[in-house]
């Protein structure tokens, strides 16, 4: 049966929320009011409200804000299944409030915290899970979550800086796109006609763009159709195990943007890996888990390997010496974290260091990228007025 989110007002006056589960909405009411409650507002959980969808992700800045109060509650001396109901009350968002009120309806039924996360592994990732599994295990819940809410944080304020910056290139991309899209299909075939009515004898850049012309505006379904198919296409063969590692190394090797993966996806590791560790996962653990959480097939097969040497007793930084992946300092801050017994704060360091090797990277290639745009935009609407001027001016000529 569907759960249903409701607010009530019980016999004393007083406002309540929950979830219950229900044929439908009157059902839902009506089992509320035969326990004493008189509801305002029922909905199914994941479909409140009319811009339901919309809500229906939970951004990891809105989980990391979740971890962060959950913390707080917990240290105050709230019980785990009181404090996922205060948390529901205060969210907005009806796909985070639901599955809230559906992990403490577990922990009020027996489970543990980290095993009623396991119902929803679309929202709370093994990363989550793991920490809270071992934050339960050592009594110190309160004081891991604040340091997963950095950790999501951190994340979610990297992946927005990016997605900020590539705001301007790839609006000036669809400008630029569209406007071509309008030479080609409106303006460029008028000014063609004239060519032809006076039949003068046109330049050799006048007779490509006007081939390009016939073909875009002949074309065009069929050009749209065979972009779409060649994009399916792309998207379905890069779901395999083979086409994702093909395409994971064709990225560490780009000559300029390889060096900036290969900084996002080690201050990944390093950040994933030394936050498990800083949390109590056990090494193996933290391995399989950071495999999950990188989502690099090329990476994935690193940690692969390095959890096997591990179990065979070799140490972590020895195993990833023989990856040519992972660059030297990694390794040496890594063993002297091993040696020291600071591993966790090492590789947190560590990560620090490649983050801003990251940020660096991508400004600078941003700072590029968009003088290459205009400078490519240039060429194209020149060559277009070009291969338009040149007959004109020869019909003047001509004239005279």
């Amino acid at each position: 049966m569907p759960t249903f989110i409701y607010k009530a007002y019980n016999r004393g006056g007083g406002q309540v929320a929950g979830s219950i589960e229900a044929a439908g909405p009157k059902e839902a009411a009506q089992a509320l009011k035969n326990t004493g409650l008189y509801p305002t507002e029922v909905k199914e959980a994941g479909k409140a409200g009319g811009h339901a969808l919309f809500s229906q992700r939970v951004s990891p800045s809105a989980l990391a804000s979740a971890a962060r109060q959950l913390a707080t509650l917990i240290s105050s001396g709230t019980s785990i299944s009181e404090a996922l109901e205060v948390l529901a009350d205060n969210t907005d968002n009806p796909k985070l409030r639901s599955i809230l009120l559906e992990t403490r309806d577990s922990v009020l039924g027996g489970s543990s915290f980290s095993k009623a996360l396991e119902k929803n592994p679309e929202v709370f990732s093994p990363l989550f899970r793991g920490l809270v599994q071992a934050a339960e295990a050592s009594g110190s819940l309160d004081q891991v979550l604040p340091r997963l809410a950095d950790y999501l944080e951190k994340r979610a304020r990297i992946r927005s800086e990016v997605r900020a910056a590539l705001t301007y290139p790839a609006l000036m991309t669809i400008v630029g796109a569209a406007v071509l899209g309008f030479l080609f299909v409106f303006v460029i075939p008028k000014i063609s006609r004239i060519f032809e009515d006076t039949g003068t004898r046109l330049p050799f850049i006048t007779i490509v763009l006007l081939w390009i012309t016939g073909i875009v505006r002949s074309y065009w379904p069929a050009l749209l159709g065979l972009s779409g198919g060649a994009f399916w296409f792309i998207r379905r063969s890069s779901r395999s195990e083979r086409a994702r590692e093909l395409k994971d190394r064709l990225l560490l090797k780009l000559p300029w943007f390889g060096p900036i993966v290969l900084s996002f996806h080690m201050a990944n590791l390093t950040r994933t890996l030394g936050t498990l560790l800083k949390g109590g996962v056990q090494m193996l653990k933290a391995l399989e888990i950071c495999a999950e959480a990188l989502d690099n097939k090329v990476f994935n097969n690193v940690l692969e390997t390095a959890a096997k040497d591990c179990t065979e007793g070799s140490s972590l930084s020895t195993s990833l010496k023989k990856s040519a992946l992972v660059p030297p300092l990694v390794c040496h801050m890594i063993s002297v974290g091993e040696r020291s017994g600071n591993l966790d704060e090492m590789l947190l360091k560590t990560a620090e260091s490649y983050d801003a090797a990251f940020e660096d990277g991508v400004k600078r290639s941003l700072s590029l990228l968009e003088p290459v745009l205009i400078l490519a935009m240039g060429l194209v609407v020149g060559f277009i007025v070009l291969a338009m001027l040149l007959p004109i001016f020869e019909l003047n000529q001509t004239i005279r």
